[in-house]
């Protein structure tokens, strides 16, 4: 009386009757009080010779006919409803497993590709700096220079050289002839190539 009371305002509520589903969740919702149920949960566990037999079917055909159903519940003592349910619910749970599984694999595929990935991605960091490394540091940085500096400072880049760097393991001593003349000729192809870069961002 207490579950159909509700039952029937919750029909009302939705505006359609309610399915096996909808009944289960007013029922967890709404718990028969204490003056007419002690708490205790009705199992409905099968025996074991019941389920052995289930069991040895599904392994045989997961999906047994209406025909089938009715003889296995003769044998088991089940209605037919209830070996039907037990045939839904353990698909449900086998590809549960299966999808679980499925994911675990996933995972500890892409964990055992991680370490490769990242010893590679750290040869990458490698190589670049000994790629920087490689780089004089005796030589002069035109990427940093701004343009006005370039265009104001005299025909060559001896005054950036006057200035000097400090002499490390790594510093390369630069020849002052032929390459200081090839640097003059690179700037004064440059430098009117970046004025006219520096109006087109202006």
């Amino acid at each position: 009386l207490w579950l159909k009371a509700h039952y029937i305002e919750a029909e009302k509520l939705r505006g359609r009757p309610l399915g096996a589903v909808g009944k289960y969740r007013v029922r967890r919702k709404f718990p028969l009080p204490r003056s007419i149920w002690d708490g205790e949960e009705t199992s409905y566990c099968f025996k074991e010779k019941s389920r052995s037999v289930l069991r040895e079917w599904y392994a045989h055909n997961p999906y047994p006919s209406p025909r089938e159903k009715r003889e296995l519940a003769e044998a088991t003592g089940l209605t037919t409803t209830q070996v039907s349910n037990w045939f839904k619910n353990r698909r449900q749970r086998d590809r549960a497993a299966e999808a679980k599984e499925r994911e675990n694999n996933e995972n500890s595929n892409s964990n055992s590709h991680n370490p490769l990935s990242a010893s590679m991605n750290g040869n990458k960091t490698v190589l670049g700096s000994s790629e920087d490394e490689k780089t004089p540091s005796g030589t002069p940085d035109h990427t940093s220079s701004s343009p006005a500096l370039l265009l104001s400072s005299n025909p060559g880049l001896q005054p950036l050289h006057g200035l000097g760097h400090p002499q490390g393991p790594s510093a390369i001593p630069v020849p002052s002839a032929d390459p200081m003349h090839h640097h003059s000729l690179q700037d004064s192809i440059l430098n009117p190539m970046s004025s006219n870069l520096v109006d087109l961002g202006s």
